[in-house]
């Protein structure tokens, strides 16, 4: 019974990391755009900041999308590779 259980666990952690894939880059795009906008606004202020946070910015802004949904995905698929082991586990 608790390799059934730790099958489906696995599963559902795999399936949720698989989609996660797509919030993290819409998380990524909005923070890259929040710290640009911010940069613009800290450069009357403090000059080093804007700087910093208009590296930051860019930074993520370069990111590509097909990074995140490759690492996610590799992570999601093992994971359910690991929930069908300890499937077998069970019928073992």
């Amino acid at each position: 019974m608790a390799a059934i259980l730790m099958a489906l666990f696995l599963w559902i952690i795999g399936l949720a990391v698989l989609s996660a894939s797509f919030f993290l880059t819409h998380m990524i795009r909005k923070r890259a755009d929040a710290l640009l906008e911010k940069s613009e606004h800290e450069e009357k202020k403090d000059e080093s900041a804007s700087i910093a946070l208009a590296i930051e910015g860019k930074l993520l802004d370069q990111i590509p999308s097909y990074v995140t949904h490759t690492i996610t995905g590799v992570v999601g698929l093992t994971l359910i590779a690991l929930g069908v082991v300890a499937l077998a586990f069970h019928f073992h």
